[in-house]
Protein backbone atom coordinates (compact mmCIF):
# COMPACT_ATOMS: atom_id res chain seq x y z
CA UNK A 1 0.00 0.00 0.00
CA UNK A 2 2.74 1.88 0.95
CA UNK A 3 4.48 1.76 -3.00
CA UNK A 4 1.09 2.81 -4.10
CA UNK A 5 0.48 5.43 -2.19
CA UNK A 6 4.15 6.55 -3.06
CA UNK A 7 3.28 6.28 -6.77
CA UNK A 8 -0.28 8.30 -6.57
CA UNK A 9 1.97 11.45 -5.33
CA UNK A 10 4.79 11.15 -8.19
CA UNK A 11 1.75 11.12 -10.34
CA UNK A 12 0.28 14.01 -8.77
CA UNK A 13 3.20 16.02 -8.92
CA UNK A 14 3.97 15.21 -12.34
CA UNK A 15 0.68 16.07 -13.68
CA UNK A 16 0.88 19.11 -11.95
CA UNK A 17 3.45 20.01 -12.80
CA UNK A 18 3.17 19.43 -16.78
CA UNK A 19 -0.10 21.08 -16.54
CA UNK A 20 0.98 24.39 -14.52
CA UNK A 21 3.93 24.41 -17.00
CA UNK A 22 1.56 24.72 -20.09
CA UNK A 23 -0.98 27.00 -18.80
CA UNK A 24 2.22 29.79 -17.55
CA UNK A 25 3.49 29.46 -21.26
CA UNK A 26 -0.08 29.99 -22.39
CA UNK A 27 -0.71 32.38 -20.53
CA UNK A 28 2.40 34.15 -21.82
CA UNK A 29 1.09 33.87 -25.83
CA UNK A 30 -2.16 35.47 -24.42
CA UNK A 31 -0.78 38.51 -23.41
CA UNK A 32 1.25 38.68 -26.41
CA UNK A 33 -1.29 37.66 -28.83
CA UNK A 34 -4.13 39.74 -26.67
CA UNK A 35 -6.82 36.56 -26.82
CA UNK A 36 -7.28 34.66 -23.41
CA UNK A 37 -9.75 32.30 -25.60
CA UNK A 38 -6.56 29.82 -26.09
CA UNK A 39 -6.65 28.35 -22.64
CA UNK A 40 -9.98 26.81 -24.56
CA UNK A 41 -8.15 24.95 -27.50
CA UNK A 42 -5.60 23.07 -24.42
CA UNK A 43 -8.58 22.23 -21.87
CA UNK A 44 -9.23 18.69 -24.08
CA UNK A 45 -5.36 18.74 -24.79
CA UNK A 46 -4.74 18.95 -21.12
CA UNK A 47 -6.21 15.78 -20.21
CA UNK A 48 -4.72 13.65 -23.20
CA UNK A 49 -1.21 15.00 -22.00
CA UNK A 50 -1.75 14.05 -18.33
CA UNK A 51 -3.23 10.59 -19.52
CA UNK A 52 -0.44 9.99 -21.77
CA UNK A 53 2.38 11.22 -19.62
CA UNK A 54 1.17 9.30 -16.88
CA UNK A 55 1.25 6.08 -19.27
CA UNK A 56 4.32 6.36 -19.99
CA UNK A 57 5.52 6.93 -16.67
CA UNK A 58 3.70 3.99 -15.57
CA UNK A 59 3.74 1.37 -18.13
CA UNK A 60 0.95 -0.54 -16.94
CA UNK A 61 -0.26 -3.59 -18.73
CA UNK A 62 -3.22 -4.65 -17.52
CA UNK A 63 -6.93 -3.61 -19.77
CA UNK A 64 -7.45 -1.32 -16.88
CA UNK A 65 -4.56 0.98 -17.40
CA UNK A 66 -4.89 1.13 -20.71
CA UNK A 67 -9.02 1.72 -20.83
CA UNK A 68 -7.72 5.00 -17.85
CA UNK A 69 -4.84 6.38 -20.40
CA UNK A 70 -7.42 5.57 -23.64
CA UNK A 71 -10.49 7.10 -22.17
CA UNK A 72 -9.28 10.74 -21.46
CA UNK A 73 -7.17 10.85 -24.38
CA UNK A 74 -9.72 9.63 -27.25
CA UNK A 75 -12.57 12.04 -25.82
CA UNK A 76 -9.46 15.19 -25.75
CA UNK A 77 -8.59 14.55 -29.41
CA UNK A 78 -12.47 14.80 -30.60
CA UNK A 79 -12.57 17.45 -28.42
CA UNK A 80 -9.91 19.61 -29.01
CA UNK A 81 -10.38 19.42 -33.09
CA UNK A 82 -13.85 20.59 -32.40
CA UNK A 83 -12.86 23.17 -30.32
CA UNK A 84 -9.82 24.16 -32.98
CA UNK A 85 -12.28 24.47 -35.93
CA UNK A 86 -14.94 26.32 -33.69
CA UNK A 87 -12.66 29.35 -32.06
CA UNK A 88 -9.40 29.44 -34.36
CA UNK A 89 -9.36 33.03 -36.66
CA UNK A 90 -12.55 34.40 -34.44
CA UNK A 91 -10.50 35.89 -31.91
CA UNK A 92 -11.32 36.54 -28.35
CA UNK A 93 -14.20 34.88 -26.99
CA UNK A 94 -16.84 36.99 -25.57
CA UNK A 95 -16.74 35.98 -22.10
CA UNK A 96 -12.77 37.04 -22.19
CA UNK A 97 -13.50 40.15 -23.82
CA UNK A 98 -15.97 41.22 -21.06
CA UNK A 99 -13.46 40.12 -18.50
CA UNK A 100 -10.86 42.79 -19.79
CA UNK A 101 -13.96 45.63 -18.90
CA UNK A 102 -13.63 44.39 -15.52
CA UNK A 103 -9.83 45.31 -15.09
CA UNK A 104 -10.01 48.79 -15.97
CA UNK A 105 -5.98 49.76 -14.23
CA UNK A 106 -4.53 48.52 -18.08
CA UNK A 107 -2.72 45.47 -19.51
CA UNK A 108 -0.28 44.79 -16.80
CA UNK A 109 -3.19 44.49 -14.55
CA UNK A 110 -5.46 42.49 -16.69
CA UNK A 111 -2.17 40.23 -17.27
CA UNK A 112 -2.27 39.37 -13.44
CA UNK A 113 -5.74 38.87 -13.10
CA UNK A 114 -6.35 36.71 -16.05
CA UNK A 115 -2.98 34.53 -14.94
CA UNK A 116 -4.77 34.04 -11.54
CA UNK A 117 -8.50 34.08 -12.54
CA UNK A 118 -8.31 32.12 -15.65
CA UNK A 119 -5.04 29.91 -16.56
CA UNK A 120 -4.21 28.67 -13.03
CA UNK A 121 -7.47 28.15 -12.25
CA UNK A 122 -7.93 26.22 -15.29
CA UNK A 123 -5.03 24.39 -13.98
CA UNK A 124 -6.11 23.48 -10.53
CA UNK A 125 -9.39 22.40 -12.16
CA UNK A 126 -7.98 19.68 -14.62
CA UNK A 127 -5.74 18.40 -12.32
CA UNK A 128 -8.75 18.04 -9.87
CA UNK A 129 -11.00 16.57 -12.30
CA UNK A 130 -8.12 13.93 -13.75
CA UNK A 131 -8.18 12.88 -10.50
CA UNK A 132 -9.32 9.62 -11.47
CA UNK A 133 -6.78 9.02 -14.17
CA UNK A 134 -3.90 10.04 -12.25
CA UNK A 135 -4.54 7.51 -9.38
CA UNK A 136 -5.59 4.45 -11.93
CA UNK A 137 -2.19 5.07 -13.46
CA UNK A 138 -0.32 4.76 -10.42
CA UNK A 139 -2.10 0.44 -9.38
CA UNK A 140 -0.11 -2.22 -11.36
CA UNK A 141 -2.37 -5.23 -10.35
CA UNK A 142 -5.48 -6.29 -11.98
CA UNK A 143 -8.56 -4.51 -10.93
CA UNK A 144 -10.28 -5.91 -8.00
CA UNK A 145 -13.77 -5.44 -9.56
CA UNK A 146 -13.58 -5.71 -13.02
CA UNK A 147 -17.33 -5.38 -13.95
CA UNK A 148 -16.82 -1.51 -12.68
CA UNK A 149 -14.62 -1.02 -15.83
CA UNK A 150 -17.15 -1.98 -18.05
CA UNK A 151 -20.04 -0.31 -16.49
CA UNK A 152 -17.82 2.84 -16.70
CA UNK A 153 -16.56 2.35 -20.12
CA UNK A 154 -20.34 2.28 -20.96
CA UNK A 155 -21.13 5.35 -19.30
CA UNK A 156 -17.88 7.43 -20.78
CA UNK A 157 -19.20 6.03 -24.55
CA UNK A 158 -22.56 7.25 -23.48
CA UNK A 159 -21.01 10.51 -22.61
CA UNK A 160 -18.94 11.21 -25.59
CA UNK A 161 -21.36 10.35 -27.95
CA UNK A 162 -24.16 12.86 -26.48
CA UNK A 163 -22.02 15.79 -26.73
CA UNK A 164 -20.70 15.11 -29.70
CA UNK A 165 -23.72 14.68 -31.20
CA UNK A 166 -25.26 17.95 -29.27
CA UNK A 167 -21.92 19.33 -30.86
CA UNK A 168 -22.70 18.77 -34.12
CA UNK A 169 -26.55 19.79 -34.37
CA UNK A 170 -25.69 22.78 -32.73
CA UNK A 171 -22.59 23.49 -35.43
CA UNK A 172 -25.26 22.62 -37.96
CA UNK A 173 -28.21 24.87 -36.68
CA UNK A 174 -25.49 27.92 -36.35
CA UNK A 175 -24.31 26.89 -40.38
CA UNK A 176 -28.16 27.99 -41.49
CA UNK A 177 -28.47 31.50 -42.28
CA UNK A 178 -32.23 30.50 -41.81
CA UNK A 179 -31.78 29.50 -38.50
CA UNK A 180 -30.26 33.32 -36.98
CA UNK A 181 -32.06 34.74 -34.05
CA UNK A 182 -33.98 31.20 -33.35
CA UNK A 183 -33.65 29.26 -30.28
CA UNK A 184 -32.27 25.52 -31.00
CA UNK A 185 -34.69 23.12 -29.89
CA UNK A 186 -34.95 20.36 -31.92
CA UNK A 187 -33.02 16.85 -31.25
CA UNK A 188 -31.07 16.64 -28.17
CA UNK A 189 -31.88 20.19 -27.65
CA UNK A 190 -35.37 19.18 -27.20
CA UNK A 191 -34.76 16.94 -24.24
CA UNK A 192 -32.08 19.39 -22.52
CA UNK A 193 -30.91 22.85 -23.12
CA UNK A 194 -27.42 21.91 -22.48
CA UNK A 195 -27.16 18.20 -23.93
CA UNK A 196 -23.40 19.20 -24.58
CA UNK A 197 -22.59 20.17 -20.82
CA UNK A 198 -24.58 16.93 -19.57
CA UNK A 199 -22.73 14.84 -21.78
CA UNK A 200 -19.16 16.08 -20.75
CA UNK A 201 -20.03 15.38 -17.62
CA UNK A 202 -21.16 11.96 -18.14
CA UNK A 203 -18.10 10.76 -19.62
CA UNK A 204 -15.99 12.15 -16.44
CA UNK A 205 -18.67 10.09 -14.44
CA UNK A 206 -18.15 7.40 -16.18
CA UNK A 207 -14.02 7.40 -15.75
CA UNK A 208 -14.57 7.57 -12.19
CA UNK A 209 -16.67 4.72 -12.54
CA UNK A 210 -13.74 2.56 -14.86
CA UNK A 211 -11.53 3.63 -12.18
CA UNK A 212 -13.33 2.76 -9.38
CA UNK A 213 -13.19 -1.32 -10.33
CA UNK A 214 -9.72 -0.68 -8.01
CA UNK A 215 -11.40 0.55 -4.78
CA UNK A 216 -8.31 3.16 -4.01
CA UNK A 217 -9.59 5.43 -6.94
CA UNK A 218 -13.30 6.18 -4.60
CA UNK A 219 -11.70 8.75 -2.94
CA UNK A 220 -11.55 11.01 -6.60
CA UNK A 221 -15.14 11.59 -6.71
CA UNK A 222 -14.18 15.03 -6.02
CA UNK A 223 -12.93 14.73 -9.76
CA UNK A 224 -16.45 14.71 -11.46
CA UNK A 225 -18.42 16.31 -8.60
CA UNK A 226 -16.27 19.53 -9.48
CA UNK A 227 -16.41 18.64 -12.97
CA UNK A 228 -20.14 18.79 -12.69
CA UNK A 229 -20.79 21.78 -10.40
CA UNK A 230 -18.86 23.64 -12.80
CA UNK A 231 -21.02 22.52 -15.80
CA UNK A 232 -24.22 23.33 -13.57
CA UNK A 233 -23.16 25.94 -11.76
CA UNK A 234 -20.43 28.30 -12.40
CA UNK A 235 -19.15 28.27 -16.31
CA UNK A 236 -21.94 26.24 -17.83
CA UNK A 237 -25.86 25.89 -17.52
CA UNK A 238 -26.85 28.78 -14.99
CA UNK A 239 -24.56 31.31 -16.26
CA UNK A 240 -25.28 30.82 -20.08
CA UNK A 241 -29.07 30.46 -19.04
CA UNK A 242 -29.08 33.90 -17.62
CA UNK A 243 -27.32 35.36 -20.56
CA UNK A 244 -29.56 33.93 -23.52
CA UNK A 245 -32.97 35.03 -21.61
CA UNK A 246 -31.54 38.33 -21.49
CA UNK A 247 -30.74 38.69 -25.02
CA UNK A 248 -32.14 35.39 -27.09
CA UNK A 249 -36.07 35.98 -27.92
CA UNK A 250 -37.98 33.04 -27.29
CA UNK A 251 -35.33 31.61 -24.72
CA UNK A 252 -37.18 32.06 -21.89
CA UNK A 253 -40.45 30.30 -23.15
CA UNK A 254 -37.72 27.38 -24.22
CA UNK A 255 -36.59 27.40 -20.98
CA UNK A 256 -39.99 26.78 -19.50
CA UNK A 257 -40.78 23.40 -21.31
CA UNK A 258 -37.37 21.89 -21.80
CA UNK A 259 -35.04 20.41 -18.89
CA UNK A 260 -31.81 22.57 -17.97
CA UNK A 261 -29.18 19.53 -17.50
CA UNK A 262 -30.86 15.73 -17.55
CA UNK A 263 -32.44 15.03 -20.76
CA UNK A 264 -36.30 14.85 -20.28
CA UNK A 265 -39.32 14.99 -22.33
CA UNK A 266 -40.19 17.99 -23.77
CA UNK A 267 -43.01 19.67 -21.18
CA UNK A 268 -46.06 20.89 -22.71
CA UNK A 269 -47.32 23.91 -22.40
CA UNK A 270 -50.64 23.81 -20.91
Amino acid sequence: MMDLLTQIAINLAVAYALVMACVLILWGISIKIRDVSIIDMFWGAGFALIALALYALNRPQTLYGIALTAMPALWALRYTVYILQRNWGHGEDARYAKLRTWVTAGDASFARFSLTRVFLLQGHIMVIVALPVIVALAVTSPPALPVLLWIGAGVWLAGVAMEALADAQLKAFRKDPANRGKVLDTGLWAWSRHPNYFGNSLLWWGIFIASCAHPVALVTVIGPIVMTHFLVNVTGMRTLDKKLAREKPGYAEYMAHTSGFVPKPPRRTP
